[in-house]
């Protein structure tokens, strides 16, 4: 039975087709596509080694010639969970190749949240790191295996040897290997973790119509062409790396550079080396290079457009950027929009660059509501929900997918802000319980959780605590039982060491209090911990 709101939906998704953002492209079809074009382009450097289309084309065929001889088929999930490394990249690419899911992860997650990941995705490939620091992230990897009685169909392993696990291909080769067709556009072909209000990462699943989608969007939004050069210094396993990496770099037929992780002083250097045209991510890495500009530590070429997404930014950060020739143009996003659904342009005034995150891309709907979901004034603050060809298609919990898309298609994020009448939008707090750690979002219910398991510990209240480089940082607020003795932080971050919690998400400040201010109803009055005096120092 065809309803009211399914000829509305089918009536907004023709206007997306219509204006060119929705299309039959696939995001598995990309890569090949640009190096029938581009051949002998260079795609992107790292580490001094460069890599044209036809050779990235040429590797990614051979690794995904190698899933498919392994049992790889359609629909099967590539989860890969490695630094930044050129194989983090040519495994993604791969599995969309073959119409596999992808599945990229941050290396800071460990057992704690991986054993939800694994349960949740079932991923027919693994492809971890021999080590990491003092981790050894395959050892981790088969104990959780085990524990869940998973076996993918093959497991590769990156930068060392471990039994049963494979390396992966390092080079073109030939082969008669037949390989499957990417997935259609409209089918889901990338899976991301994100954590929400609850303790496990939630699994939101995008298509190649709203990764293309959001591309087509970003591309006019910043002007960006063949000639752009891309700086993309974030994890290669986050959907902001990823893109930043080799994505937006292959849409445009531009090319990138990539580090293996944040250094300041070798960003700039490369940004002059390379003549960097652009660069994204969260607000330490601007903050970082502006502050290395004002001291004067640069000569012929300068970091001309930084997109800032995934952090406040303080406006007078925006001011001290424009000052150093650094032009810093805000934006509104998060997986499950793609990527950024607003952003300003260079051209934008200072004005509204500093004070706005951004103008409403084309197709996209950003509405603010009240408590009964029903649309305020322009220019009212309320709960944003979000509409449009970059939204995701749902997440792998059906019950979560309707708890936070309603029948009319609109997304409901758990932020609040503001629209104005010229489609500008402001974010102006989270109705969510979310962390945001230098774009890096940490759910405060998953580290409360960890910290209350402590035995000293009665009660427990975890916000985030303004942090000048990274945005927020991670504040926890301590009741302890009758008894308990407080002997400083230290065996609090061993306990959650040994819960292996990621490292970023344990708490940099720490507050013993008398009580945790709740409501009436009991809940947690997290807006009053600041306000608490501390009963030991």
């Amino acid at each position: 039975m065809t309803t009211v709101s399914n000829l509305a939906t089918e009536y907004r998704h023709a206007g997306y087709r219509a204006i060119g953002l929705w299309t039959e492209d696939r995001i598995g079809a990309l890569l090949p596509s640009r190096a029938r074009r581009y051949p002998d382009k260079e795609l992107f450097c790292f580490e001094g080694r460069r890599i044209t289309y036809r050779e990235f084309d040429g590797w990614t065929r051979t690794v995904a010639a190698d899933l498919v001889r392994r049992g790889v088929r359609r629909h099967d999930r590539v989860l890969v969970q490695l630094p930044n490394c050129l194989e983090a990249l040519v495994l993604q690419v791969a599995a969309f190749r073959i119409g596999a899911v992808d599945v990229p992860v941050v290396p800071i997650y460990r057992e704690h949240e991986m054993r939800r990941i694994l349960a949740d995705c079932r991923p027919a490939v693994i492809a971890a790191a021999a080590e990491l620091g003092s981790r050894r992230p395959v050892e981790e990897f088969d104990n959780l295996l085990a524990e869940l009685g998973l076996a993918p169909a093959v497991r590769y392993v990156v930068g060392g040897h471990r039994d049963d696990w494979e390396q992966v291909p390092a080079e073109e080769a030939e082969d008669d290997v037949e390989l499957p067709e990417p997935l259609a556009a409209e089918e889901p072909a990338l899976l991301l973790y994100t954590s929400g209000t609850t303790s496990a990462p939630k699994g939101a699943l995008l298509s190649s119509q709203a990764l293309l989608a959001h591309m087509r969007n970003f591309q006019e939004a910043l002007g960006a062409g063949e000639q752009t050069v891309t700086l993309a210094a974030t994890p290669l396993s986050h959907l902001g790396g990823f893109v930043a990496g080799v994505v937006f770099p292959a849409f445009l037929g531009g090319r990138s550079v990539i580090t293996r992780g944040w250094q300041p002083d070798e960003a700039l250097s490369l940004i002059e080396q390379e003549r960097v045209s652009l660069m994204m991510g969260a607000t330490v890495f601007v903050s970082d290079l502006v502050d290395r500009y004002e001291r004067g530590l640069s000569r012929s070429h300068r970091l001309p457009t930084y997109a800032c997404a995934g952090a406040a930014i303080p406006a007078p950060l925006v001011d001290r950027a424009a000052e150093v020739g650094v032009t810093v143009v805000r934006a509104y996003g998060m997986t499950e929009t793609a990527g950024v659904c607003a952003i300003a342009s260079s051209g934008d005034p200072l004005a509204r660059r500093r004070e706005w995150d951004g103008r409403l891309l084309r197709g996209m709907e950003i509405q603010a509501v009240d408590e009964f979901r029903q649309p305020l004034p322009l220019g009212t603050d309320g709960e944003l929900r979000i509409r449009g060809p970059q939204l995701l298609s749902g997440y792998t919990d059906p019950q979560l997918t309707k708890a936070q898309i309603d029948e009319d298609g609109w997304f409901y994020p758990g932020d609040v802000g503001r629209v104005d009448t010229q489609g500008w939008v402001r974010m102006t707090g989270r109705s969510k319980d979310i962390i945001n750690r230098g774009g890096e979002k940490f759910s405060a219910m998953d580290i409360e959780l960890a910290i209350a398991s402590h035995p000293d510990v009665e009660a427990v209240a975890v916000t985030a605590v303004p942090d000048e480089r990274l945005g927020e940082a991670v504040g926890a607020w301590l009741v302890l039982r009758p008894g308990a003795e407080w002997r400083g932080p230290e065996p609090l971050i061993t306990h959650l060491e040994a819960e292996k919690l990621a490292k970023q998400k344990i708490p940099t400040r720490w507050h013993v209090v008398a009580e945790i201010p709740r409501s009436a109803a009991g809940k947690i009055q997290k807006h009053r911990l600041a306000n608490l005096d501390d009963i030991v120092s």
